[in-house]
This record gives C-alpha cells, structure tokens and sequence, in this order.
C-alpha cells in the first residue's frame, strides 16, 4: 500500500526507497591506536577509554578509524562518504552529525578540534597525537561494561511518564514498500520466546510453510501468555479537585513500579488508548470485565484519599488466583502509592530491582508524574505549562529537559524536539547517565523518523542498543530493535530487519507492551508483502487485526486492516477484500490521519473496482484529485490515477486510460509503490500497442528493465519483463517467439505461485494461443486459472473467448454472463478528466 503512519498515537512515517547500501568499510588493520585516554582497536572494533568500552555507533567507529588509519592527509567529504556509508548519496548533513557525535564521545567540540579538524569546503583531517601499535591479545584492554553508578536515572523514573518512549510510528499511508514507524500500537496478547524463534525461522525459510498453522499457534501463545500480564486502571481519587492528576498520575507510577519488580504490566498508553474504548460506568466493574480479561488475567485498581494530614493508597487486584488488597500510608500520595505497589509486590512473590531505583525530590517526583499523567490525558498545552511553572533549578534538570523534548514530539514539533536533545545529550554522559541518554536517543530517533532522516535515524537507533545492551532494559532495547528493523526494512534488507524484529518482539513482550508488540506484527506482515509474499502476510496481518480490535485502537486496525485488503486482493480473493475494507469505512470515523484517510480511501475504491462497483469507485478518486493535498498526498493521487487508468481500459476507453496510467507513472510512484507502479507501466504497455505505439512501447519497456536491473532472475518483477517482451513479439506478428514468451513468464508465475501474477500472464497467453490455432494448450493454460472464473473479469472473458473458440456456445454464453456481471454497469465514460 502507500506511504502509511503507525501508533495510537499512531504516527506516520512517509516512507522512502532506500537502495541497498553497498558493504561498508571495515577495518581488519590488526593495529591498536592510542591518543589521549583513549584506545581504538581496528581489529575488535572497539573504542575505550580508561578500560571502559566506549559506546559508539558502527559508522562513527568506521569514520574514525579511517580518519586515524589515514591521518597523514585530508580526506575529502565524499571519500569519507564512500568509504563508510557505501554509497556517495548521503547528505553531508549525516556525515557533519556523525562527526559531531564522535567528537562529543572524545570530549572534543567544534571550537577545539583537538582531534578532528575541519578543512573547510573539502572534508576532514585527524589531528591528534597517535601512538600505533600491533594488536594482540596482551595489549587489548578488557571489555568493561559502563554501567551506570548508583545516582543514575533509574528506568522506572526515566519511563515514567507512559511518553517516555516514542516508538518508531507507522507510515502516514500505507505500502507494501514501506514499513511504518510506529509509536504506540496495542496488541491483546503475547507470544513466547520460543515462539519468537519459531516464526523468525518460518518467516527465513526458504520453502513455503503452512502459515495458517503458524497463526494459529501464535494466537494460542498469545492466549497463554495473556495470563501473566497485569492491568493497572486509572486510580480513583478521593481529594479535592486540585489532585485530579492522581488518576492517570499514580496509574502509571504503579505500573512502572510493577514493571521494575518484573511483573508483566501493559503500559498506561495502552490502558487509556484500551478504556477509551469501553463504556463502564463503575471502575470497580472494570476490575469484573471479561473483556479486559481476555487483555490482562490480573486488573488492579489504585485508590487514593487523603485525610488533610496522611495519604492513603489501597491497590484492589482481581484475576490473581484471587481477590485481594493491599493498602500502605505516607505523608505524601506518591510515596503511599510506591509503598502499596512494593507490598503487592512482594505478596505476589516478586521483588523491585533496587538497582533501577534513584533517591528524588519530591519536588521533581510530582512534577514528572504531573507532566506524564497530562500526557496520558493527551493534555499537551498543560504538560508544557506545568514544567514552565516550576522553578528554573527543577526545569534543568535532565529528567525534566527530556519530558520537555517528549512534549514537542507528541506536539509534532520535530525540529524543536531536535534542537533540546543535541542539547540534553551534550550534559548526559554515556557512561554515568547511560540510561536516561538511551531514552533521549530513543525520541531523537523519532523525531528524525518522522522527518525522514533515516540514516540518521538509523545510527541513532544504533547507538541508543549499543548504551544498553547487556542491561535489563527492555523498554528502551524494544523500541530502538522495533525502529531499527523499520529502517532495515525500508532499505530492502529483509533477512537482517526481520532478525531485529524479532529481538523487538522479545524485549516488548518481557514489559507486557502489547502495542509494542502489535507493531512488530505489523511490519512482519508487511515485510512479507514487500517480498511478494501476500500469503505469509496475510496470517500475520490478520492477527494484528485481532490485536487491535481486541484493545480498541482505532487508527491501528484501521492501518492493519488496509493491509490486510491489499494482500487479499493479491490472492484475487476480491470479496474477502471488499468485506476487510468495510471494517475500516468511513475511514474519517476510524483515523483523524489525512494522509491515512486517503491512503484507505485508495484501498476501498480498489476493492469497489474488483467487485464491479465502478462509478462508486469513481467517485472515491473524484474526492482524492479534489480535495487530497497535490504535495502531500502524492502517492494517494497517484494511485487514483493508476486505478481510474485500469477501470477506463476495462471500459474500452483507450484515451483515458493511456492519460491516466501516464500521469501516474512518476519517479516518486515508482519508489514508493513498486507494485502498484509495475501493474500501472504494464497496462499502459498494454494501451501503447493497442494503439500501434510499438516504439514508445519498447521505450517503456526498456525503462522498466534499467529499473528491475539485469540480474533480475529471482526477482518476481521479471514475470512482467517476460510478458511485456511477450506481448511486443505478439504485436509484430512473432508468433512463436511470443508464445515461447508467454510460456516462460507462466512458468516464473507459477513458482512465485501469487494469484495476481498467475492471472497477468495467463490471460493473454491465453488469448495469443486461441490466435494461433492452439487450442489444446488454451484449455491447459485455461485450466491453470479457471478457479478465479467466477470472480475475476479477466479470467471469466477469456473463458468465453475459448468456449467460443471450441464452439461451446452454451458454456460460453454462461462465461460471458459472468464477465458482465463483473464488469458491472456500464460507467459514464470516465466522468473525471484525466489529466494532461
């Protein structure tokens, strides 16, 4: 599908064809470099300083260790470019960031240039004082983990406020060639890491498996799993009206405290996006309701109130074995609230991991839980107004520059979210404020997702796994994993964004996020679309429906279930397809997205067209050339293009289609629609030599060969090389070498073995064969596809074209029904211009 967004906060990432980059650099030098305090080790890798390992991006190190390895000169911007990216298209933006980020982690500054100099309008040099010396086993030093001392930020405080990650956000418009971003989507349950394992070697195999037995085990696991996750609902507050954030306050101080003593707890987001949906009256009842149930086997019920002098906390928890409470007292709600979640813990048999614990002000304490219960209201305005009000001693602090930077995220402000973590991150040490600087690194990431900015995304990811891995901190390791292996995934590198999707499903299900997990589900599914794998992708997709459905997000099933259409319709199963996108229709009721409704509104109208609902069709693509942004919206018209140019051929109106398919074949189509743009270049091929164009044809053709490149042979693109090569040799009369053609484009159809494809060859192969007299290797052809008779139009007309040429008046005047009834009315000759 299109460019697509993902979260609940669901975000959208438009998403852009990146090539594979080239293999990059790697240094194999077999020499240690020692300068200040620091030693660099080409052959491990490794950077140190004072024995601790110092954690640095993959392509910082390899610029670094080639301006080292070549200190004797200057090396100029693109050199460096090439040698560590692999390719001469990164922006010197990137490269000026990743310089600044190696200088920042050898305490060096712009101003300075102790160690890298600037050569203005040409690159950089190496400067500093360097001792070489042969690597071996002796002279590395020892890999020493930098934890973090005990002042800290704890993970429980640093997550705090349920924004305290944003998750990469899925695309604005949904694509089969883009793997959304994704901020908070929800899943009902949870599978095992033994199942992780399971799907991650289905996904890899290279035979195909029984993936409705897949999904179904998954779903069996996520059953299973659902009975460890705990719930915690907003607290009811018995105080005057100036605690009314106590509700979503102490809902999610709870939550992270269970979270931290290793007890399975969905995130608040996931909570309030869940009751958004569900019409109880009561509270307690919600601790009764079998459809929370079904999320989370244990809900619990903070309760507050305050006598004037003490705070009283009283956790209600049902669905754990049994019924039970706890209750603890203190002068002030936030310690009552800290103290009754520990005595629950330990009732349950866990115990907090005092190593994620920080002493706090309350000051600061109230302030982050204030700012975050604002946020969990989708109070932005107050959030930002509360941190503005505080003294200026409480607004430096990191914590609180961290939430300020999460409010302009949430507010889509991304430059000035940019603008307060390169600040923040300059105060944070990666080896003292490890944790806290990883969160930081997680937005930052965000905010270049969503600007796409996705090498620097990218290394940001990696540099936030980097500063964590090793640590129990699934929160942060899950959705840098998750953004990573979306960024992966936009860059064609499937096999290595499926491996870190999978470690994101690992990392997400340990804290019980179910939209974390959603997500990973989401970009499975669409990852075996973007590999032309429409049914592997449907099991997937499918379950992420369910997970979205059962935990109310809107925006996600509505994405999920767009999805889910687009790849039914590739199994040519087109009432399956209509019925999926009624599930998301009206779209303006299921997404305040634009870029989503139009993106849905494409879906539909393709879904009406198939079932022969044309003029309904029309009508949608009416709405999207006249109200969808011309900027924008882009992909969405050019998709309402490419479908009004397939309804006026199949209405025999040539000129149309021909104005139409042309308009959307752009550039920009092309990258990020591969297979809508493919389907769109070959029907208008089909429309050229109709109208005896044969050299703008071959044109055509040629340029869609330089495209799909000439190593094409397990590319499912080639099927359509073969049958336009095909169709060209049938337009000059070479019989035989088009039949020879057609027979090798059926042959590499039936060994990607998608629907669609299958349909595309067969049908004018068919229809050459009836031409040339061949009409037993018609019936064989015909018998290949003549499951798909009853509802596809193409295969139902070239049924009758056989039964006409076999004299079978009867079965071909049933078959010519059946193309009518397909067809649907005839339209008013394609009342929308096309364009010019």
């Amino acid at each position: 599908m299109a460019n697509s967004p993902v979260a609940n906060f669901f975000q959208v990432l438009d998403r852009h064809d990146v090539t594979t980059a080239l293999p990059r650099a790697r240094y194999h030098s077999g020499m240690i470099y020692r300068f200040d305090d620091f030693q660099l080790n080409s052959a491990t890798r490794e950077l140190h300083r004072h024995d601790i390992l110092v954690a640095l991006p993959a392509r910082a190190f390899e610029c670094l260790a080639y301006l080292i390895e070549h200190r004797e000169r200057a090396v100029g911007r693109d050199e460096l470019i090439a040698a560590v990216w692999g390719r001469v298209e990164v922006s010197d933006a990137l490269l000026s960031h990743t310089v600044v980020k190696i200088r920042r982690s050898l305490g060096d500054t712009g101003n300075e240039q102790r160690t890298i100099r600037t050569v203005p309008r040409f690159g950089y040099r190496w400067v500093g004082e360097i001792v070489a010396l042969a690597a071996s086993v002796e002279t590395s030093p020892p890999i020493v983990a930098a934890a973090p001392p005990m002042d800290a930020v704890p993970a429980d405080i640093a997550a705090a406020a349920a924004p305290g990650i944003e998750m990469p956000s899925m695309p604005s418009a949904i694509s089969p060639r883009k793997i959304p971003q994704r901020i908070t989507l929800v899943l009902a349950a949870f599978a095992s890491i033994a199942l992780v394992v399971v799907l991650l070697w289905f996904l890899l195999a290279t035979n195909r498996r029984d993936v409705a037995a897949v999904a179904s085990n998954t779903a069996a696991a996520n059953t299973e799993n659902s009975a460890a996750l705990a719930l915690v609902l907003p607290a009811e507050v018995s105080a005057s009206d100036d605690w009314r954030w106590l509700r979503f306050g102490l809902m999610d101080l709870v939550a992270n405290r269970l979270r931290d003593g290793a007890l399975y707890t969905m995130p608040s987001e996931s909570v309030v996006a869940l009751l958004k949906q569900r019409d109880v009256a009561n509270k307690t009842d919600l601790l009764h309701d079998t459809q929370l149930a079904k999320v989370a086997a244990m809900r619990i019920l903070p309760r507050v109130r305050s006598d004037g002098a003490r705070w009283t906390v009283r956790l209600d928890v049902f669905g754990a074995q049994n019924d039970q409470s706890v209750e603890a007292q203190a002068d002030d709600a936030i310690k009552a609230a800290r103290d009754a979640a520990d005595l629950l813990l330990n009732k349950l048999g866990h115990k907090l991991n005092i190593a994620t614990s920080e002493p706090t002000t309350p000051q600061l304490e109230e302030l982050m839980q204030r700012s975050g219960a604002a946020m969990l209201a989708d109070q932005l305005d107050q959030a930002r107004d509360l941190i503005r009000a505080a003294t200026p001693e409480l607004q430096h602090q990191p914590r609180v520059e961290q939430r300020m930077a999460q409010i302009e995220f949430r507010s889509g402000n991304y430059v000035a979210t940019e603008s307060r973590l390169h600040v923040l991150l300059d105060r944070l040490s990666p080896q003292r404020d490890a944790a806290l600087r990883a969160r930081a690194l997680i937005t930052l990431a965000g905010a270049y997702l969503r600007q796409n900015k996705i090498d620097l995304a990218s290394d940001t990811y990696e540099e936030a796994i980097t500063l964590r891995q090793g640590q129990s901190d699934p929160v942060v390791l899950g959705v840098a994993y998750l953004g990573r292996g979306s960024v992966l995934a936009q860059k064609q590198r499937f096999d290595e964004a499926i491996s870190e999707l999978s470690r994101a499903r690992t990392e997400l299900e340990a804290t019980g996020d179910g939209q974390g997990v959603a997500a990973v589900d989401v970009n499975l599914g669409e990852i075996q679309s973007m590999r032309h794998r429409p049914a592997e992708a449907l099991p997937l997709l499918k379950n992420a429906v369910r997970e979205f459905e059962l935990l109310g997000l809107r925006e996600g099933l509505a994405y999920a279930l767009g999805q889910q259409a687009s790849a039914e319709r590739e199994m040519l199963d087109f009432a399956a397809a209509q019925a999926t996108t009624t599930r998301f229709w009206p779209a303006e009721q299921h997404t305040n997205n634009l870029r989503l409704r139009w993106t849905l509104t494409c879906v539909r109208a393709e879904a009406l067209t198939d079932s022969g609902q044309h003029d309904e069709a029309l009508l949608l693509l009416s709405r999207i050339r006249n109200e969808a942004d011309p900027h924008a919206d882009s992909l969405a018209r050019a998709c309402a293009d490419a479908l009004a140019a397939n309804i006026a051929w199949r209405h025999g109106d040539a000129v149309a289609a021909a104005r139409f398919a042309e308009a959307a074949l752009s550039s920009d189509f092309r990258d990020a629609e591969p297979t809508r743009y493919l389907r769109t270049a070959v029907l208008r091929t089909h429309v050229l030599l109709h109208n005896g164009q044969a050299a703008d044809a071959a044109a055509l053709l040629q340029t869609l060969r330089t495209w799909i490149g000439s190593n094409a042979a397990g590319d499912w693109r080639a099927i359509y090389l073969q049958l336009l090569d095909a169709e060209q040799d049938a337009a000059a009369h070479r019989t035989e070498a088009a039949l020879e053609q057609f027979a090798a484009a059926l042959q590499s159809a039936i060994r990607f073995n998608v629907a669609e494809d299958l349909v595309a060859v067969a049908v004018p192969y068919l229809q050459a064969l009836i031409a040339a007299s061949q009409l037993d290797s018609a019936r064989i052809v015909a018998g290949r596809i003549s499951v798909w008779a009853d509802r596809d139009l193409r295969v139902a007309t070239a049924q009758a074209q056989l039964f006409r040429a076999l004299g079978q008046s009867d079965a071909a005047r049933k078959a010519e029904e059946t193309a009518a009834r397909l067809l649907g009315p005839q339209t008013a000759a394609m009342s929308a211009t096309p364009p010019r």
